[in-house]
């Protein structure tokens, strides 16, 4: 059965991350800011350096309070963690001080420490009256904060593609290697069927239909058992 990967943007409001999401899947850029209310996930697959392709659920969260799945329930179930921030903004850093707190909680239920990739957003942009903070600074907060030795930092811009590519395989390279890792000979005969999780995802090791970065979709084995799957997940999340 195919392994899915659950990689789990965080960030403050406007930091950039559902920009930084749609880039990546649609290669597209819209300049208009639209908060994100609800939580929510693509699946895609992402090409690793080794040539081979690995499914990824890339989670979009919401600052908004009504949204039901908080980041810190998220994280929880996270194989991945992207930490996006906006270097001009003093806002969007100040989150990251809640978002190192919700990281650091959910590494301490795990046997090794959550994967996380920094993210710094609207690098192609001037800030008025302000300096960008240098990702060199906010990498050695995180390292510090975390006590995870080297965190790697990129700097993206959803409106040029700037690095977009690269802090998406940059996670799924670090959850595809921390399971390689813990995997042992025989884990194959062991892993369940469906992966637990709180948030509408029984497919984590079953096929489906994934949504590739061209926005084109590609057809799984078995479509029958597909749409069954299709289904039961449309209706888990509309009761979300």
């Amino acid at each position: 059965m195919e392994r899915v990967f659950k990689a789990v943007m965080l960030g403050g409001a406007g930091s950039g991350k559902t920009s930084l999401r749609n880039y990546f899947l649609y290669n597209s850029h819209t300049g208009q800011y639209t908060p994100t209310t609800n939580s929510d996930f693509v699946s895609t697959y992402i090409t690793l350096d080794n040539e081979e392709m690995v499914a990824v659920q890339i989670w979009d969260t919401s600052e908004c309070k009504p949204d039901l799945l908080t980041a810190q329930s998220l994280a929880q179930d996270a194989d991945g963690i992207m930490l996006v921030y906006d270097g001009g903004s003093k806002a969007s850093l100040q989150a990251l001080e809640k978002h190192l707190l919700t990281i650091a909680t959910a590494s301490q239920t795990r046997r090794n420490k959550l994967p996380v990739v920094l993210v710094q957003t609207k690098c192609d942009l001037e800030v008025g009256g302000e300096q960008q903070v240098e990702c060199k600074r906010v990498k050695e907060l995180c390292q510090s904060r975390l006590e995870i030795d080297d965190i790697q930092c990129i700097e993206t811009s959803a409106r040029t593609g700037l690095g977009v590519a690269l802090a998406f395989q940059t996670i799924a390279e670090l959850c595809h290697s921390q399971w390689r890792g813990a995997m042992t000979p025989d884990v194959s005969e062991r892993l369940p069927k469906v992966r637990p999780s709180r948030h509408g995802d029984p497919i984590a090791y079953s096929a489906f239909e994934l949504e590739t970065s061209s926005g084109a979709k590609t057809r799984q084995r078995d479509g029958s058992a597909v749409r069954r799957l299709r289904r039961k997940l449309c209706r888990l999340l509309c009761f979300a």
